[in-house]
């Protein structure tokens, strides 16, 4: 069973009727103040059409909203739903939207994903919260990608951290010096690197910190 939180916001949408006469999901439907889902208390997802997606880039939203997840206590994901000719049809550049996204995944570490409708977005975070299960049941290393170099090895620990990228495990080490003085850091201190707010330095150092 997936327990999901939706925004009532979402309503609109048709995917709340879905997720309603899902057999597999325990759906609670309240007002969020950020983001629309939360799934088993770990994903936060943001769901924009391609034409939200287009105003939130004009009116700036978009930036505002990736801070916001970026500074909450679940890992956060974009699902951009759409097809190829929703951006033709649009008057926007598909260069401005294809920056937009390249911030928020790499500036951001939001990972973005897409969704040809509501019934694949719905798919998406099932899938998402059955990976996570199926790893934690298994207690999966991380695999693949190996870093050669020293600093791409101290790289490479921090990402380990919550929701920190490779952006944000530079700027950790140029401001800390070395992986023991970060690890060592409080939230205070954490709060001092662009990219981590109050409750993402709170959850970095509940993870160092808290005793099994």
């Amino acid at each position: 069973m997936t327990d999901i939180q939706a925004d009532d916001r979402e309503s609109s949408s048709g995917i709340l009727n879905i997720m309603q006469a899902h057999p597999q999901i325990n759906l609670d439907i309240k007002r969020m103040p950020y983001g629309d889902y939360i799934i088993d208390k770990w994903l936060i997802v943001e769901r924009k059409q391609i034409s939200d997606l287009i105003i939130s880039i004009v009116n700036g939203r978009l930036f505002q909203q990736a801070e916001w997840l970026c500074q909450s206590a679940y890992t956060p994901l974009l699902i951009i739903e759409g097809q190829g000719h929703d951006i033709k049809n649009s008057k926007m550049d598909r260069r401005a939207i294809l920056g937009a996204l390249a911030s928020i995944g790499l500036l951001y570490g939001i990972c973005v994903l897409r969704a040809i409708n509501k019934e694949e977005t719905l798919n998406v975070m099932l899938y998402a919260a059955r990976q996570k299960a199926r790893i934690e049941k298994n207690v999966i290393g991380r695999r693949g990608y190996r870093p050669k170099s020293f600093k791409k090895q101290q790289s490479f620990i921090l990402q380990g951290l919550p929701n920190v990228g490779p952006t944000l495990a530079k700027g950790l080490l140029q401001h800390f010096g070395s992986i023991k003085a970060v690890m060592s850091a409080n939230a205070d201190q954490l709060q001092k690197i662009s990219g981590i707010g109050s409750k993402k330095a709170e959850r970095i150092v509940l993870l160092l910190t808290k005793q099994i």
